[in-house]
């Protein structure tokens, strides 16, 4: 599903240069369920956005279903994000000037006509988050703990076959991240790869494999 090679990123700071992802190579498998921890500024965040073809590479090459990401314009690549990879970001980041229903309905406009989720799918997850009331909602009127789990529900929108998850069970409460790592798994067993980062070591032993991110470098958890 994934192949890294060589792949590395720094950021320049205006005291120094920083090494958030030393080059390193590897690969995740299709219909893992990988879980990446390690301590906050590891480049946890960095690793995920450069295999969901966030952010390019300063040297590597990153492939996603065998498709050099970077290979592509920035319209193709778009596309193939919007049809192959759901996104959960650190936040929810949700558009506050639509409603939660047209929120979860934004990816499928990156689609052709048909190709995307739609209102029925959007409203099952809605469901699916335990929120099956708020589809009329505004952002500024739900918690931060249920924009989290719209945030969730639009990564699903589009049945993405590679599912990369950012700390998206911070903040929320212990039953809610059961919920959402329980969803995962539902998805995982579907056949979606997932990818997720999380502080949490509690969650670590629901996956099938567990990375651990150090200043930059991947280790494979003992």
């Amino acid at each position: 599903m994934i192949q890294l090679c060589e792949v590395a990123k720094t950021y320049q700071t205006r005291s120094q240069r920083v090494v958030a992802v030393a080059p390193l190579s590897g690969h995740i498998a299709r219909g893992e369920f990988v879980m990446i921890t390690g301590r906050s500024g590891a480049g946890k965040s960095t690793l995920l956005s450069l295999m969901g073809g966030l952010t390019r590479p300063d040297e590597g090459r990153v492939n996603v279903m065998g498709q050099d990401l970077w290979a592509l314009s920035d319209a193709e690549r778009a596309r193939f994000r919007a049809r192959h990879i759901g996104f959960v970001f650190q936040f929810a980041s949700l558009i506050p000037t639509l409603t939660v229903l047209e929120n979860l309905l934004v990816p499928a406009s990156f689609l052709p006509p048909g190709e995307g989720g739609n209102r029925k799918r959007a409203l099952e997850l809605l469901e699916r988050v335990g929120l099956p009331d708020c589809a009329d909602r505004l952002p500024w009127q739900l918690s931060g703990g249920q924009q989290k789990r719209v945030a969730v529900a639009r990564a699903l929108l589009n049945r993405p076959e590679l599912l990369l998850a950012d700390e998206p069970t911070a903040d929320l409460d212990e039953e809610t991240e059961r919920a959402i790592v329980d969803l995962f798994l539902e998805e995982n067993r579907a056949g979606t790869t997932v990818v997720m980062v999380t502080h949490s070591r509690e969650l670590v032993p629901v996956a099938s494999r567990h990375l651990i991110l150090n200043a930059g470098q991947v280790h494979l958890a003992s």
